[in-house]
């Protein structure tokens, strides 16, 4: 069976046409169409919502283990994140105050050849957090489909971030714009830091964490070794 048929699948678990299920999962109808034609692939937001409505997305993407998935997913607050069952999320997007976020786990691989620039590989959705919408959009500025969560690889960054703690990268523009938190990709990790660019066209890579972690400067002949997830715009975790 393939993920087009498996989509189909779940359209008619929950009786619907392709325009009604388009709606439903924030797409059109056609969009939806095309999924069961093999025309296109859903993409993260798709797939975020399909997990939030209690859907295995290993099974929807290869077919492995069930249908429904039975793990408990993760809403954020204010205040900081409270488990929640995965039915209850269709009621909190649905109600249109909330937005969903993919949870992703990621690992970067380099590429053949020295010279080669990094990819990000080997991504696997973990869950999705449920946001205020408000909150993503005016207090952040944000627009929530280009953004993703991502738990902080190590304590280079602290005191401001502790490992473990979920970040909000905003993916729109994947290139440095101006100075801030990154999260991008060189030799072979996943790394979170403060990124300054230099006048000559390279940036200098800072952590807070300087006396572990010393600054060094990125020339501007080896951008081409450096893969920009997106910009940090928010964190999350124990004070």
């Amino acid at each position: 069976m393939t993920v087009a048929a498996r989509l189909s699948q779940i359209r008619k678990f929950f009786g619907l046409s392709q325009k009604d299920m388009g709606k439903r999962f924030g797409v059109s109808g056609t969009t939806w169409q095309n999924y069961e034609l093999e025309n296109a692939a859903p993409n993260a937001h798709v797939l975020a919502r399909l997990s939030g409505e209690g859907f295995n997305i290993n099974w929807v993407l290869t077919g492995a283990g069930e249908m429904r998935a039975g793990e408990r997913k993760m809403m954020a607050k204010a205040t900081g994140f409270a488990e929640i069952e995965p039915l209850e999320l269709e009621g909190i997007a649905a109600s249109g105050k909330h937005v969903l976020i993919p949870r992703y786990a990621l690992r970067t691989l380099p590429r053949e050849g020295a010279d080669a620039a990094m990819t990000v590989e080997d991504v696997s959705l973990l869950d999705t957090l449920a946001f205020r919408r408000d909150f993503i959009e005016r207090e952040l500025k944000a627009d929530p489909a280009n953004l993703i969560a991502i738990e902080a690889p190590d304590n280079a960054m602290l005191p401001a971030i502790a490992a473990g703690d979920i970040l909000l990268a905003d993916t729109s523009e994947p290139r440095l714009r101006g100075g801030g938190v990154y999260i991008f990709a060189s030799g072979g990790a996943l790394l979170v830091k403060r990124l300054r660019p230099k006048i000559d066209g390279g940036f200098i890579v800072s952590s807070d964490n300087a006396e572990l972690h010393p600054p060094e400067e990125i020339e501007r002949e080896a951008l081409d070794r450096v893969k920009i997830v997106g910009r940090v715009i928010w964190r999350g975790g124990r004070l």
